[in-house]
């Protein structure tokens, strides 16, 4: 048995240099709305985004004057809710018309993913899974094809 059973990630936090500037981007570009603003204390100027179903999925907190801004990991995965890659296309075609940052896009054999950068730098990717997670059948793809991740050319929608 694990220690520790952790069942999804359930929100990240962000040092971004405009808190405001990026959760109207968060909002136009992922659909998030603003679910809290931190009028005090420490997180001060903070802002708190949801998907629509948490209390916050993601919180965007104002980095320190000179940081180096979107090295503090490598990438945030954010799955669809999709029946189709058909949904990623569409979804490819909104992050184009939004002037946004493209990195790649990736098949990994049990998803495929568009990695792009908010305005501070961080890299995202939205992915539709292919492969279905029950019963560790993804698990098994991933093994089984190593860790695929080859680029791939994706038509909008």
């Amino acid at each position: 048995m694990k220690p520790i059973k952790v069942n999804r990630i359930a929100h990240v936090v962000l040092y971004v240099a405009d808190p405001e500037a990026s959760a109207r981007w968060y909002g136009e570009v992922l659909g998030m709305h603003i679910t809290a603003r931190v009028a005090d204390g420490p997180y001060k100027g903070g802002i708190f985004l949801s998907f629509g179903e948490s209390d916050h999925d993601i919180a965007l907190f104002p980095g320190a004057k000179g940081a180096t801004q979107g090295r503090e990991f490598e990438h945030i995965g954010l799955q669809l809710a999709s029946h189709s890659v058909d949904d990623l296309r569409r979804a490819y075609g909104h992050l184009l018309a939004h002037e946004v940052r493209i990195a790649e896009i990736l098949d990994h054999g049990v998803s495929i993913g568009i990695y792009f950068y908010d305005p501070d730098g961080h890299m995202l990717e939205v992915f539709h899974q292919i492969t279905d997670q029950a019963g560790g059948k993804a698990i098994a793809e991933l093994h089984d094809n190593g860790g695929k991740a080859d680029p791939i050319h994706l038509a909008t929608l």
